[in-house]
């Protein structure tokens, strides 16, 4: 990836570290690592492809050269209670980065995925490393797969992906990049607060209104998805209960 002399630029006036791989098997791994020696300030780990790219749930992310794939580590020493936010609020952030650079307007479907015209185009993977005796997140490792040029095929969903090229738009990695790590340290600096972020959530929301399916203790269920809670759990109005959803995957038809 091609760090071009703005980015560099945007970079040092942030005071954000950054490092470049052709080939990795996964930024989010590799962020891990380096924020074990510990992190004084932001690092931001970008890489051309991933040969072991990941999602939630231990999904594979398929990640072929032409994308943007890219992770922010974040001291952040925030108590692990008021960490749940952070991935809808990273969707969000993504978002804007995507509309910011080439005007699409992605869509979320619950928790974090990105969609556009029905299909995925982007995929977030947040993860944190904790001190459980303090109950704190140290860091937090801020994952993002974008669909640039080319749609990769998902082998372990019936969700079908899209590209940015191929829905009719040219959006410069370097670009994307720089847009992203903007809006995730505008994130930091508001302290990971959900609030300033669920109003624009629900209006990107493809799940809101829907019909869906979710698994929860090993039963399947069927509901309409009506809300997103202060902390971005997805509430869901099932035939005789409102479940509150704060963790798993959900199923719907798109278009």
């Amino acid at each position: 990836m091609y760090i071009s002399e703005p980015m560099n630029q945007l970079l040092k006036s942030y005071d954000v570290d950054l490092v470049h791989k052709a080939e990795t098997v996964s930024t989010n791994t590799d962020a891990r690592i380096l924020a074990a020696e510990g992190l004084s300030r932001p690092l931001l780990v970008v890489a051309d492809r991933q040969t072991g790219g990941r999602g939630r749930t231990g999904r594979a992310f398929h990640s072929p050269a032409g994308g943007l794939y890219m992770t922010l580590a974040l001291p952040c020493g925030l108590p692990l209670a008021e960490t749940f936010g952070v991935t809808s609020s990273a969707a969000v952030c993504t978002a804007r980065a995507v509309e910011s650079v080439c005007g699409a307007v992605p869509g979320i479907k619950w928790v974090n995925d990105l969609y556009l015209n029905g299909r995925k185009l982007c995929g977030i993977l947040v993860e944190s490393v904790n001190d459980y005796r303090k109950m704190t997140s140290e860091t937090l490792l801020i994952g993002i797969g974008v669909n640039l040029t080319e749609a990769p095929a998902i082998t372990d969903s019936s969700v079908q992906a899209v590209s940015l090229a191929e829905a009719g738009y040219t959006c410069p990695r370097d670009a994307l990049c720089a847009a992203a790590v903007r809006e995730l340290l505008t994130l930091r600096d508001r302290k990971y607060d959900f609030s300033a972020y669920i109003g624009e959530y629900t209006r990107r929301s493809v799940v809101l209104g829907r019909q869906i399916t979710f698994t929860r203790n090993g039963v399947t269920r069927t509901g309409t998805a009506v809300s997103v809670s202060e902390t971005g759990a997805l509430l869901v109005a099932c035939e005789d209960e409102t479940v509150v959803l704060d963790s798993g995957e959900i199923h719907l038809r798109i278009q």
